[in-house]
């Protein structure tokens, strides 16, 4: 008996010095719905958040952010982008701590302006289904940040599922098909490389990089072929120099810099100056 007292006695110990204290572990929702804690949302500059939060229990408490919580814009006439989580976030407070944790996610309103530093945000919902589905895909399935962008927009402002690409496009191939399921739409024939940016004063650009398609063609012979890209206007505004097509392949791997081009109409063709073997429309 005295060595089963001592034994546990030891662990309990050891467990103090591990910090390994009891703790009350809760969803933000339940941190709210269970007045557990009190949150303040000011934007840092961009799309990044500080998030004050105090601790209103005498207990150590963890709360899980989950992906596809979302952050509104609260600046009165001005709206701005509203923020969503793409990976969960776990804040650790001690007992009546207050705590500044600094979050980052992604913008799901394209069409309004970028936030600035010292604008205020709600403290947060779950995001839409299909956004939080989106999000939850992301947080188990790591790609580049730019990525992340544009499937959050193809979803939140019905952008392209075909700005969703890398320059190592096997990971993105897997989230376009993902995207495409949850819009209930086909994938799409091309794929549109482009960088967006938005800067510490909240301005956000799109730079178009590379256009790339696989398409089809039918031949009875040999040919000579020529493949480019027309504005709305009908100017050639990237071309690639003539190849051979042989009629036992039926396959065109397309490939353009279209950096510089402006946002718009453009038609891809591949004929060989006396028949049009594709042509197909996209937008920028």
């Amino acid at each position: 008996m005295f060595r089963t007292l001592f034994q546990l006695a030891i662990l309990w110990l050891v467990l103090q010095s591990l910090g390994l204290q009891a703790k009350t572990r809760v969803s933000i929702k339940q941190a709210f719905e269970k007045k557990y804690i009190s949150a303040k949302a000011l934007c840092t500059g961009g799309l990044e958040l500080d998030y004050t939060v105090t601790n209103l229990l005498h207990d150590t408490l963890i709360v899980v952010i989950p992906p596809g919580w979302r952050f509104n814009s609260d600046a009165g006439k001005n709206d701005y982008q509203d923020i969503l989580v793409t990976r969960q976030e776990l804040l650790v407070l001690n007992a009546n701590e207050k705590k500044k944790f600094h979050l980052k996610g992604f913008c799901c309103e394209a069409s309004k302006s970028g936030p600035i530093e010292g604008v205020p945000y709600t403290l947060g919902n779950l995001a839409d289904s299909s956004l939080t589905l989106l999000a939850r895909y992301l947080s188990q399935h790591p790609i580049d940040e730019n990525t992340q962008q544009y499937a959050v927009w193809a979803i939140s402002d019905k952008e392209e599922t075909a700005n969703i690409t890398a320059r190592n496009d096997s990971m993105a191939s897997l989230l376009r098909n993902f995207v495409a399921t949850i819009k209930g739409e086909p994938l799409p024939w091309f794929t549109l490389l482009k960088r967006a940016n938005v800067s510490h004063f909240g301005t956000v650009s799109n730079h178009p990089l590379r256009f790339k398609a696989d398409i089809n063609y039918v031949i009875q012979e040999i040919t000579y072929s020529y493949c480019y890209i027309l504005d709305d206007k009908g100017n050639v505004v990237s071309e690639i120099f003539g190849k051979w097509l042989l009629p036992q392949n039926n396959e065109y791997q397309a490939s353009f810099n279209v950096a510089g081009l402006k946002k718009g109409d453009y038609k891809l063709i591949l004929d060989n100056k006396k028949d049009t073997l594709f042509e197909k429309t996209f937008k920028i």
